[in-house]
């Protein structure tokens, strides 16, 4: 369905339309300490999750001495040494065949390059989208999450973590 026929429709109906455009952000990160991915559903999972959480907010991933403060981040074993580390942001409204593509680029990508240790793509839902996965009504109001995280290696293993919503509903007394 093309984008300005479901702005038309908003539009037919008073809603206010404007236009939102995709916007592309870049950062490259030099000399950095990086988790390595194994899928052995413990802590190690946590922490690879964590760290790209810490990565994609820029937060502070030097290696420094050891702090005591609760906003200083070690980076968790087993991990690597890298020359660079490359982050690719875009943000807008994504159709799920661009996800598709986006989705075979980057399996296609580490697996022609085996000296990557894994590639990750994030795609965050809306917070107060309609719906979640499978169609099922997004509750929204109660907490939100709506994203998921690929992690490509270069074996060809993909690993998919999901953050749902509870599909709780509020609960009105009366």
């Amino acid at each position: 369905m093309c984008p300005s026929s479901i702005a038309a429709w908003f539009y037919a109906r008073n809603y206010n339309v404007c236009l939102c455009c995709q916007k592309f952000s870049q950062k490259t990160k030099y000399s950095l300490t990086i988790p390595t991915y194994e899928d052995t559903c413990n802590n190690t999972d946590i922490d690879f999750f964590e760290w790209l959480g810490v990565f994609s907010i820029d937060g502070d991933l030097s290696t420094k001495g050891e702090d005591n403060y609760a906003s200083t981040y070690q980076c968790s074993s087993p991990s690597i040494h890298v020359r660079q580390v490359q982050y690719l942001q875009w943000t807008g409204f994504f159709t799920r065949q661009k996800i598709q593509e986006v989705y075979n680029a980057l399996k296609q990508y580490v697996l022609s390059r085996d000296t990557l240790p894994w590639i990750s793509l994030d795609v965050q839902g809306f917070a107060d989208s309609a719906i979640s996965f499978d169609l099922k009504e997004h509750t929204f109001l109660t907490d939100g999450d709506n994203s998921y995280t690929i992690v490509f290696q270069p074996e060809g293993k993909v690993v998919i973590r999901r953050n749902l919503s509870s599909n709780n509903k509020i609960k009105v007394h009366r």
